[in-house]
């Protein structure tokens, strides 16, 4: 992978972690709970989903890189998609994901078992994915009667402000 896009894949996951950073230091954990319409996840199990399908297409790059990074959710539970409700540790490992997926994306030197032509082309799809669930948040606590996250410091990163 070339140096300048290495660079700027590197930015772009560092603007999702500090949104991601801006986003779950605003939940509170009755915010864990709130609901997309129409019987969707709540902001828990899409948080958890975020960390965990960006490790599990990680897993088609790299298994090693990928298997000793922790999720959000109950392995346990095979019936049921139980996502844990602590914003904070999901900040934290939705970080470490992300931290791993860089890492190895633009160490690669092909795009392994990924569905996609290359591992920068990996790297954003999974961003476009996070933007996307971000989103449903957003309208999981809109229509949840909670307030959402100050829109200039949540969108900030992402416009390259410090």
């Amino acid at each position: 992978m070339g140096a300048e896009l290495a660079g700027a894949l590197a930015a772009a996951v560092e603007a999702e972690n500090r949104v991601n950073d801006v986003l779950c230091g605003h939940l509170t954990p009755e915010m864990m709970d709130a609901q997309t319409p129409g019987g969707g996840m709540t902001v828990a199990q899409h948080l958890a989903h975020m960390a965990g399908s960006t490790k599990f297409w990680l897993a088609q790059l790299d298994g090693d890189a990928a298997q000793p990074l922790p999720v959000l959710y109950d392995e346990t539970k095979t019936d049921a998609f139980v996502a844990q409700g602590d914003p904070a540790r999901a900040a934290a490992v939705m970080r470490e994901v992300w931290t791993m997926t860089l890492h190895t994306a633009t160490a690669a030197t092909s795009p392994g078992n990924l569905p996609h032509p290359s591992p920068a082309q990996f790297v954003l799809h999974m961003l476009g994915h996070t933007a996307y669930h971000r989103g449903q948040i957003a309208l999981a606590l809109k229509v949840g009667g909670f307030p959402l996250p100050d829109a200039n410091r949540m969108w900030g990163p992402l416009r390259g402000d410090a």
